[in-house]
């Protein structure tokens, strides 16, 4: 067997390049707190919904399960590491299901681990730490964690390559890595044929009402934040090249657009669901920027032919699919 030591992943970014370093202080300036109508700035107000039963169907079998209630299946772990931040609920029921687990947060906004450190430590005392990172050029522990979790921020790293050799790194010997994030087209610019696709069955749902107008407003990138879906579409691809995947499972490849896009009559039904819903209602009277794009509640059959055509098509490799849940172990 050779001893010869891989050589060290290309860098895409360099920390050193100034238009860089200006981005990740916007990246890190635009999670210092909670954007309006973000899961962590909702969290308190949402209830299980199609939306969540569906990932959870796909991810774990279960409607009722969701991928992290499956980590204290795989062992008993005791030093975790979490990379970036995502719903400080799901971060505390990791806590919580997994009781000899001290974790520790990186991220690269000091306001969103801030408030990890309050919160979750709060819960948790002695069992949370938090250290601001830059995912593209972190260099972790070697061999020294037995769990590593990330939902939903890995969809913001360019340096793939290094992300993923120092996971595998910082894994121990039977540790396990649990990954859930966004998976679909770069920058949330989905592909002609998903947007059409989509909006086949939107229309498909307007015939079965009166009084709509047809069409759709497709959300672009001045929302996103600087490094959102940067290299979205080659998260599962490297990391499979890099770790030892165990298991990999798709959701919400249509489901995803209906996030990224409004009907043109949206602030007609929004005044109409607003009379009946007190969140939405209360979200209009504070006018944040998240309310004209909040959603009705929608037809049985209009969810329905969303899911089941979008996992059709993402099974069938025709599209990407929208988020992933997937579960690796240390290679090599």
């Amino acid at each position: 067997m050779s001893d010869r030591v891989p050589p060290r992943p290309t860098l895409r970014v360099r920390a050193d390049d100034a238009e860089y370093q200006r981005l990740a202080r916007a990246e890190a300036e635009f999670w210092s707190s909670p954007r309006p109508f973000s899961l962590e700035s909702i969290e308190d107000e949402l209830e299980p919904g199609p939306s969540e039963w569906h990932n959870n169907e796909r991810y774990t079998g279960n409607r009722r399960t969701t991928w992290q209630d499956t980590i204290p299946r795989y062992g008993t772990f005791r030093r975790g590491l979490v990379l970036g931040t995502s719903c400080l609920t799901d971060e505390a029921k990791i806590l919580a299901q997994n009781p000899m687990l001290h974790a520790t947060f990186l991220d690269i906004s000091e306001g969103a681990l801030a408030r990890r450190a309050e919160h979750l430590g709060r819960r948790f005392p002695g069992r949370v730490a938090t250290r601001v990172a830059d995912f593209n050029f972190a260099e972790l522990e070697r061999d020294g964690y037995d769990l590593v979790v990330s939902s939903g921020s890995i969809h913001h790293v360019t340096n793939l390559e290094h992300l993923a050799d120092q996971i595998n790194r910082a894994l121990t010997p039977d540790g396990h890595f649990f990954l859930q994030d966004y998976v679909g087209e770069r920058r949330f610019d989905f592909s002609p044929e998903k947007r059409r696709l989509f909006e086949i069955v939107y229309e498909r749902d307007l015939a079965r009402q009166r009084g709509r107008r047809s069409g759709l407003i497709w959300h672009d990138a001045s929302d996103l934040s600087p490094f959102c879906g940067v290299r979205s579409d080659d998260v599962l691809p490297v990391l499979h090249t890099t770790l030892a995947l165990q298991r990999v499972r798709t959701a919400g490849t249509l489901l995803v657009p209906l996030m990224r896009s409004r009907p043109v009559d949206a602030d007609q039904l929004l005044v109409m669901a607003a009379r009946r819903h007190p969140v939405l209602a209360r979200l209009r009277r504070l006018r944040l920027p998240g309310a004209k794009r909040a959603r009705v509640q929608m037809a049985k059959e209009f969810w329905r032919e969303l899911i089941t055509v979008g996992d059709l098509v993402a099974d069938a490799g025709l599209l990407l699919p929208g988020t992933a849940f997937a579960v690796y172990r240390k290679r090599g």
